[in-house]
């Protein structure tokens, strides 16, 4: 038990860390001084928008690699109970068997 609670508590402290880290490398969005533009009537690549209309993927990225651990780490802990509770009931039956 105590295991698998250290082993939350690292995972937790590295997906902050990763958050942490990864706002720090995120650009500063421009404020935004011009008055907006009409919209446009061809396509423009990503990387010549402005900074203020890119969404970075870091944290999204970032986010969704954390659902899944605490999905994962969910469905593990209660595999953990349901198995558990089988193994009492082998053993409450091996103990019938016997007697």
């Amino acid at each position: 038990m105590k295991r698998r609670v250290l082993l939350v508590c690292v995972c937790a402290l590295g997906l902050l860390a990763g958050l942490r880290m990864d706002a720090r490398q995120q650009p500063q969005a421009a404020p935004a001084t011009q008055p907006p533009q009409a919209a446009q009537s061809e396509f423009v690549p990503v990387k010549d928008l402005p900074a203020a209309e890119q969404m970075p993927a870091g944290p999204l990225v970032l986010g969704a690699y954390g659902f899944m651990w605490a999905v994962v780490l969910l469905y593990v802990f209660l595999l953990s109970r349901r198995l558990r509770a089988v193994q009492k009931d082998i053993d409450a039956l091996k103990a019938q068997t016997r007697n």
